[in-house]
């Protein structure tokens, strides 16, 4: 029961916060609005006790992906936030490609609510939901976190040069 009322929760919270981020304007607020998803994320995790996931969650998403971000942030030239706003067809395309995107995972949740998966705690539970989170995707997955790892090198490297510039 308890149980249940978490992941309702935490997976409200993560939608919510996602779709106000898809439509916020301000790239500042909109990355704090993906670190709340991303926690909520975690709280998701942590409610099914999944625990290591969850910790990896805030170390690797909430931490390295909202650091390169905020890094990318501050090092883009102001330009770039002045963009004239999309037009009514690209806004509705996108919304379209939203509600597809969610009727998706709408069915996939559906699929998987059938399947027989334990929300008890045990030694092989976290292997059990990274089998069914990655499947056969595991080792790309980690290469991956390779290659967000590379990616905040060289923003911070990019950064540091421009300091050095000016």
């Amino acid at each position: 029961m308890i149980v249940t009322a978490s992941v309702y929760l935490f997976g409200g919270l993560a939608a919510l916060a996602t779709l106000l981020m898809l439509f916020q304007r301000n790239p500042v607020k909109a990355a704090m609005l993906m670190l709340t998803a991303l926690l909520a994320t975690a709280g998701l995790y942590l409610a099914l006790s999944a625990q290591l996931l969850a910790v990896l969650q805030i170390i690797l998403y909430a931490g390295a992906i909202m650091t390169l971000f905020i890094v990318a942030l501050t090092v883009t030239p102001q330009a770039l936030h002045d963009k004239p706003s999309a037009g009514h067809l690209k806004k509705v395309l996108g919304l379209a490609a939203a509600a597809l995107i969610l009727v998706e995972l709408v069915k996939v949740s559906a699929a998987l609510r059938g399947s027989p998966f334990s929300t008890a705690f045990s030694d092989a539970g976290t292997l059990d939901l990274a089998r069914q989170l990655f499947g056969r995707f595991a080792y790309q997955f980690e290469l991956l976190s390779l290659v967000i790892l590379a990616s905040i090198v060289a923003a911070v490297t990019l950064a540091a040069a421009r300091k050095v510039e000016r």
